[in-house]
């Protein structure tokens, strides 16, 4: 994109949207799929749109959010994913650009949650079944 701007001295024109995708509660996938931010996808027909993510576990979440996203009929989709989870659940998804491959094991901190919590360390660790345990939302 800098190399298309300075050549041509234009500024190509780029959005940003920002949606929240929930699929856990505890450390379980509930398998339902929740898209929160945008209730119209109309905008990105024709377009060209780079999903940004933190983490891809069973993939599951991210086949049902590109099935939504591909009914508005954009001209490509990428996805770029800072974190991949080896696990055995996998339903074999990989995104476009991958940052770092990680153990099956539940992460939190820098942005990544359990039940809302540990988004705001600054790093990213696994959490203990300790943790688990005292952070967990009794089901109703």
């Amino acid at each position: 994109m800098q190399e298309y701007s300075i050549v041509s001295r234009q500024s190509l024109p780029i959005s940003v949207d920002f949606i929240r995708v929930k699929s856990y509660e505890n450390d379980q996938s509930t398998g339902n799929v929740q898209v929160l931010g945008i209730e119209n996808f109309n905008h990105i027909k024709g377009k060209h749109v780079l999903i940004v993510e933190d983490l891809i576990d069973t993939g599951r979440t991210m086949v049902e959010l590109l099935r939504l996203l591909h009914k508005y009929e954009p001209k490509l989709v990428k996805v770029a994913c800072l974190l991949v989870k080896r696990t055995p659940t996998s339903n074999g998804y990989r995104p476009d650009y991958c940052g770092f491959e990680i153990p099956d094991r539940f992460l939190v901190g820098y942005a990544l949650d359990f039940n809302e919590y540990f988004r705001d360390l600054n790093h990213i660790c696994s959490i203990s079944k300790k943790g688990i345990a005292k952070y967990q939302i009794e089901s109703t």
